[in-house]
């Protein structure tokens, strides 16, 4: 005789997901929300039976159907509040890998405070269920935020804990099991499992075994067979499956898809479902997946599989769709450069302001976070709707950077009319903010009134100690600015500028505290001097020049040679890569930065090669050399391959055209006087299509891994591909996510390379790091390609995504000796991607307030205002979100435990260890008015301190 089953309890959640924004806009998207809202409050409010719905796990969607249906807002809190309409915890479902770690918690902090606005608690389960992978430290995060599970699906699966090798691919019956491809992940699955972060975090992860989108069950009233097969036969199907993978008596069912409406004949459906299958031990509830996580959190100790890090396994099933790393990649770049100013300089510079006795534009700053964050979903900074969808979010992107420029601006300027204007001496007072935690040297890049008509023969540059800097000037016009002769400035109308002309000034500030300033004066020289006869930089040879007394800079030059006191580079005159010398290692490395063009027949979601691809490379292309600017500061040169790429795919799109175009490559290198490393900006006007455009930087020795900055932590992956990839769906790539770096070793060997929104690279066996410039494709989805089985969205052309027109690509190369972490590598990638800030005490423009801030004379030449003394790094500095405290947040960012000391310059009260949600975890002791702690490796830590205001 048979034994009945085990009980089985199939909590089904329903659910709509929601995209903003994809293969239609926003606003067309949001007439279906409005209706879609309406009839699910209308079906909750007509059925007790239909008790609970879940709205897809973000609290956007409530913003935009209350901003056209204002009446239901009662109505909706209320059925939120009864525990029948689940909304959160997020604000928008991100993009994981494209977003800050920082933008990901203030994605959290706005899903509460929408859901505080309407009186509200959101879901605390981390629902991701269409996320292209995971990060490492999700699990950190969503714990920071009390958040202990997580609804997850790409990137994760296998077959079942004790049951059979799988063989299913995308396309075929879903309800075979997935091969367990790439041995770095477990092989085998359950639907609940242990997700552990670097530094050991758990949380409970829950795998969706057929993904999140379970169509409505279909009913023919002319077919009992079909209605039978597609209601009770499915339930009983589906059941099955889940059965192989649950480790408790209860799994979890989704009901719902992408912008799917409310099916009201739910309950009843489930009546029938139940009454079939009670035999079998099944029953089905209308749940939630609050009630999911309880009922698995009373049988966890059933759990076997513990899953470490980031959720990126291919092949399982479920596409990863990678190639979203690189399409369009100017909104990547537009992110970094909105996400930078925000966390680097409106945010503590506010707060710095507001430590002064200043106001704290709280709302202001989360205006701009908002609007950056709604660019955020997946299908919006991947880069893979329909060109409209992207040309909308390009005036967001503005609109969050205006913000942050603004904000920044304004605090800074606060704090400069601090600094006493006696050490001026007459001149312009520009004070420089360093916003990363450890003392720099770098450049600095200062906006200056034409009318001032700024030299280094007649103004000279002075630090607080009265030693001269040399510096330089070049005219640059403003889009957004103007200026004039202003009275206050005691300028005399001279020769005439146009309204927004400025003049940049450029030096190299030594020795910049962190997260402190240091003030310089311009000031007019007494006696005009002549430099005709100086060069304040290095030429290089035997030459007739450099004499006289004036200070010189270490920044040398010479016929395709820069060189500092660290660097040497040298441009191969053959074809135009550059030969770097690291003087401080010995080690030299050559070959860097040449480029290679593939053609590319996929995508927005993937790249695919072309059968008859040919590939192109600068190696045998003969540049131009030109000199862009030289000066004590800077020096740039320009090396140009003047290129021929084809036009786009072959009809067939097989192959390649055998139609040229020409394409003018340049790449400006630029050395910094005293700074280790190589920045380089390619730029490019962009005339063929299909095809991706990739930089090259050679280590010169074999590697098994690569190394990247991922968020709050580096992660470090095989750099051969798992060998069993053929016949996959999606098989693995070599291409992987980075945030500011990626970096390859060998012994004494090491070789980082920083970049600003780039995030796709490569690395080869042979050393070789590959950096994405650019991919050009131009279409959202396809169906023929030979690198993803089956589309990925609609079949819709996207002539935008080909990006052609003008191209910009910043990165930099920084060598050193051994490893990222023995080298603190991300010191320079973060040093790149924040540059010092300056401001000028007298204001060059109108003033942002319409009126004067008066010298207050308070604050010495030099000084820091936080000092967080170790080896980590610093991520916020803002106000506490409801409380009068300072947050400071820094990760350690290494695989060792990290001694910190914390210190302000106006005093700490107290101090608090707070989660990510800024809720209390234990009091901190102060031993010397600092705060000393221990930070384990991969530790995001919060620390809240009270202090008292106007102190400085």
């Amino acid at each position: 005789m048979t034994s009945a089953p085990p009980p089985l309890t199939v909590h089904m959640y329903h659910h709509t997901h929601w995209d903003r924004e994809w293969w239609s806009t926003r606003e067309r998207f949001r007439f279906r929300l409005v209706h879609t809202i309406d009839a699910i409050l209308d079906a909750l409010a007509a059925d007790p039976e239909l008790s609970s719905f879940v709205l897809d796990g973000q609290t956007l969607v409530l913003t935009d159907y209350l901003q056209v249906r204002p009446g239901r807002r009662d109505e909706l809190a209320r059925l939120i509040q009864s525990g029948r309409l689940f909304v959160g915890p997020w604000h928008i479902l991100p993009d994981e890998f494209l977003v800050s770690g920082e933008a990901t918690v203030r994605n959290l902090w706005l899903g509460e405070r929408t859901a505080r606005a309407l009186g509200v608690e959101v879901s605390r389960v981390g629902y991701l269920p269409d996320q292209f992978g995971h990060i490492a430290q999700m699990p950190q995060l969503l714990a920071g935020f009390e958040i202990d599970s997580a609804i997850v699906w790409r990137g994760f699966g296998g077959p079942p804990v004790g049951g059979q090798a799988g063989e299913a691919e995308v396309g075929l019956d879903s309800y075979l099991y997935p091969r367990a491809r790439d041995a770095r992940f477990p092989a085998a699955m359950q639907n609940e499992f242990w997700w552990e972060a670097p530094d050991g975090t758990r949380i409970l992860g829950v795998f969706l075994p057929l993904e999140y989108y379970r169509s409505h069950y279909k009913v023919n009233p002319d077919d009992l067979a079909f209605t039978e097969d597609q209601t009770t036969g499915r339930a009983q199907r589906t059941s099955r499956y889940l059965r192989s993978y649950a480790a408790t008596d209860v799994v979890l069912e989704p009901m719902g898809g992408d912008h799917l409406p409310v099916d009201p004949r739910l309950p009843q459906l489930l009546d029938g479902i139940n009454r079939a299958l009670g035999p079998e031990g099944v029953h089905y509830r209308i749940s939630s997946l609050d009630a999911f996580v309880r009922d698995v959190r009373a049988q966890q100790e059933r759990i076997q599989v513990v899953w470490h890090g980031e959720g990126r396994a291919f092949g399982r099933k479920a596409h990863l769709l990678p190639g979203v790393l690189s399409a369009r990649l100017y909104l990547k770049q537009r992110n970094t450069q909105a996400q930078t100013a925000l966390e680097r300089y409106a945010e503590p510079l506010q707060a710095i302001h507001w430590l002064l006795g200043e106001r704290y534009e709280h709302e202001y700053l989360w205006t701009a976070w908002e609007r950056l964050i709604e660019n955020h979903p997946h299908d919006s900074i991947c880069g893979c709707s329909i060109d409209q969808v992207h040309r909308e979010m390009m005036v967001r992107f503005d609109e969050a950077q205006q913000m942050a420029d603004l904000l920044a601006e304004d605090a800074h300027g606060s704090i400069a009319a601090r600094v006493d204007p006696a050490f001026g001496q007459g001149g312009s007072v520009v004070t420089v903010f360093n916003p990363l935690n450890w003392t720099r040297t770098d450049e600095v890049r200062v906006l200056m009134n034409a009318f001032l008509e700024l030299s280094p023969d007649t103004w000279m540059l002075l630090d607080h100690d009265g030693q001269e800097c040399p510096f330089q000037v070049r005219t640059v016009f403003s889009e957004v600015e103007k200026a004039e002769p202003f009275a206050w400035l005691g300028v005399a109308r001279g020769r005439p500028h146009d309204a927004n002309e400025f003049t940049e000034v450029s030096f190299v500030a030594q020795d910049v505290a962190g997260l402190g300033y240091r003030a310089y004066a311009l000031r007019r020289r007494e006696v005009p001097v002549t430099s005709g006869r100086v060069r304040r930089y290095q030429v290089l040879g035997d030459v007739a020049l450099d004499k006289g007394a004036l200070a010189v800079s270490d920044l040398a030059v010479g016929p395709g040679v820069l060189e500092n006191q660290y660097l040497r580079v040298t441009v191969d005159p053959n074809n135009g890569s550059l030969n770097l010398l690291d003087k401080v290692t010995g080690e030299q490395y050559s070959g860097l930065n040449s480029f290679d063009d593939g053609g590319d027949n996929g995508d927005t979601y993937n790249y695919a090669w072309p059968l008859g691809d040919q590939r192109f490379t600068t190696d045998r292309v003969q540049t131009h050399l030109s000199w862009v600017e030289v000066g004590p500061a800077r020096a740039t040169l320009r090396v140009t391959w003047p290129w021929a790429l084809p036009q786009g795919l072959s009809e067939d799109r097989q192959s390649r055209s055998t139609t040229p175009v020409p394409l003018l490559l340049h790449s400006d290198v630029t050395l910094l006087s005293g700074v280790r490393r190589v920045d380089i900006r390619t730029h490019f006007d962009n005339t063929a299509r299909d095809h991706r455009l990739r930089a090259r930087f050679p280590l010169g020795a074999p590697v098994t891994l690569s190394s990247a900055e991922t968020q709050y932590g580096v992660v470090d992956r095989p750099v051969a591909l798992p060998d069993d990839q053929r016949g996959s769906s999606e098989p693995a790539v070599h291409e992987h996510p980075q945030m500011t770096f990626a970096s390859l070793s060998h012994g004494s060997r090491g070789l980082t390379v920083l970049n600003r929104g780039l995030p796709e690279f490569s690395a080869s066996a042979d050393g070789v790091l590959s950096l994405t410039v650019l991919r050009a494709v131009g279409w959202l989805s396809r169906e023929d390609l030979l690198t993803r089985v089956g589309g990925a969205g609609p079949t819709t052309a996207t002539p935008e995504a080909q990006m052609l027109g003008p191209v910009t690509a910043e990165y930099s190369v920084y060598p050193h000796a051994g490893t990222w972490a023995q080298a603190d590598a991300w010191r320079a990638a973060h040093d790149f991607n924040a540059p010092l800030h300056a401001a000028v005490q007298t204001s060059q423009i109108v003033p942002l307030r319409n009126r004067h801030r008066d010298p207050l004379g308070t604050l010495p030449p030099s000084g820091q205002f936080v000092n967080v003394d170790g080896r980590v790094l610093v991520t916020a500095i803002k106000r506490a979100e409801d409380r009068e405290a300072l947050i400071v947040r820094f990760v350690n960012q290494t695989p060792e435990p990290q001694p910190v000391t914390v210190t302000l310059a106006a005093g700490i009260i107290s101090a608090q260890h707070v989660n990510l949600r800024e809720r209390p975890l234990d009091s901190l002791d102060l031993s010397g008015g600092a705060v000393h702690l221990t930070a384990r490796p991969w530790e995001i830590v919060t620390l809240a301190l009270d202090v008292p205001r106007e102190a400085l």
